[in-house]
């Protein structure tokens, strides 16, 4: 059986199934491999053990590659361009898929990398969020080489923590927004 166990060539869907699997063994060979737990039963244990241990030790290298856009399947994605700017929609569904990781990395890029919409120059867009739609892309987003998703991460942590450190300001905003919105129905209802 030949496969790579380079951290570059690992994929989140790999990963993702790999700690799905918890500590069986077959179910992280196959995870790591793709192979249908009945075609792994015949291995050597031995040979199990050293590609599970192989597996591991490699995940340990972390590296980070941050990718502005990724294209799968034929569809070109942005980063989001806007990280301090998200809505408070994106900031309580990431906050949400940032509960149970990594079981939920692939929906919580479907909030960070979108269909970009538009490019002129070095800037572009990106369709709105909307996570009934986007969350049809997490299965694509399982494809995404692993240093990619650690330099979306970085990017993310940094953020979240701005995002923690100031969400009480951003609320409070927030609510002043929506009394506003509502005290302005509220006139056109009266007139």
């Amino acid at each position: 059986m030949k496969i790579s166990l380079k951290y570059s060539d690992q994929t989140l869907g790999t990963y993702i199934d790999f700690m799905a699997a918890g500590n069986d063994p077959i179910g992280q060979l196959s995870a790591i491999t793709g192979k249908k737990r009945d075609q792994l039963r015949e291995l050597p244990m031995e040979q199990v053990e050293q590609i599970t241990a192989s597996y591991v030790y490699n995940l340990k290298q972390e590296e980070k590659v941050f990718k502005q856009f990724i294209e799968l399947d034929g569809i070109k994605f942005g980063f989001h361009p806007h990280l301090k700017a998200i809505t408070f929609g994106e900031w309580l569904d990431a906050m949400d898929y940032a509960k149970e990781l990594p079981k939920n990395y692939a929906n919580l890029l479907t909030i960070l990398y979108r269909p970009v919409t538009a490019e002129f120059n070095d800037r572009y867009t990106i369709e709105p969020y909307d996570a009934d739609i986007h969350g049809k892309y997490a299965s694509k987003m399982r494809q995404l080489p692993l240093p990619v998703v650690n330099g979306c991460m970085l990017f993310f942590s940094t953020l979240l923590s701005d995002l923690m450190s100031n969400s009480p300001e951003y609320l409070e905003a927030l609510l002043m927004k929506l009394q506003a919105e509502v005290r302005e129905i509220q006139n056109e209802v009266e007139l």
